[in-house]
């Protein structure tokens, strides 16, 4: 255990070859598409920035967010309404990605391992993670990202890993 934090805590990579006799471990591929998404979250970030510096603020009153319907101002800079929706886009792509990882069971040790050092590393400065995710089952409970992490981790463990024995 002391190992796996201080591994985590100095940013030693676990290896990630999760291979079973069922195959590649599925969480590894939601693992790496996690990072592509948060990858193309920073860029549109990054384009989105720009857009503020370069397009004057009269130009820029629309508003794209997930808790309201869109408002948009006709006269807007079409880049800026685009870049509205299209960050929009990138932030719930980056939760639908996050959430996979709790919704996909790792098969395997190392992929077990792989997703909880992905947890701790990826998170930079405490807020990357979703912090108020819907169940979508029977429970109707509201959790943060790591409670669902947990559960998925436990059903791993419950179920038993896909290893071979080493008997």
């Amino acid at each position: 255990m002391n190992m796996l934090v201080s591994a985590a805590v100095t940013g030693t990579a676990i290896p990630q070859a999760g291979v079973s006799a069922a195959g590649a471990d599925p969480i590894l591929a939601a693992i790496e598409t996690h990072r592509q998404v948060c990858e193309q979250l920073s860029k549109e970030v990054g384009r989105h920035s720009a857009l503020e510096s370069e397009i004057p603020l009269e130009k820029r009153q629309s508003e794209v967010n997930p808790w309201e319907d869109e408002f948009i101002v006709d006269t807007d800079d079409p880049r800026w309404i685009a870049s509205e929706r299209a960050l929009l886009s990138a932030f719930d792509a980056e939760t639908d990605a996050a959430c996979a990882l709790c919704d996909i069971r790792p098969t395997t040790r190392q992929g077990l391992l792989a997703l909880l050092n992905y947890a701790l590393t990826h998170d930079k400065d405490g807020h990357s993670w979703p912090r108020a995710l819907e169940s979508g089952d029977a429970r109707n409970i509201t959790r943060s990202w790591h409670h669902f992490l947990l559960e998925n981790v436990t059903v791993a463990l419950t179920m038993g890993l896909d290893e071979p024995s080493l008997s």
